[in-house]
């Protein structure tokens, strides 16, 4: 299996990202971050890699500030 290349776009971007750059975005650890991208129904798994939607998570977060 390759390794996967680093892309140049910056997290908010990309249509989706994975859990380690999701804890980044969020600025929370990796627990947190997954339960924030569950209760968002951010979730999307193709085998046995988990990524992020991006567009959801923002959606979740303005939703649950106001």
């Amino acid at each position: 299996m390759e390794k996967r290349k680093p892309n140049d776009l910056s997290p908010e971007q990309c249509l989706s990202v994975d859990t380690d750059t999701l804890c980044k975005m969020l600025c929370c650890g990796r627990h947190t971050a997954v339960q924030i991208g569950d209760l968002a129904h951010a979730r999307i798994t193709m085998n046995s890699r988990v990524l992020w939607s991006v567009q959801r998570i923002k959606e979740y977060l303005y939703e649950i500030s106001c």
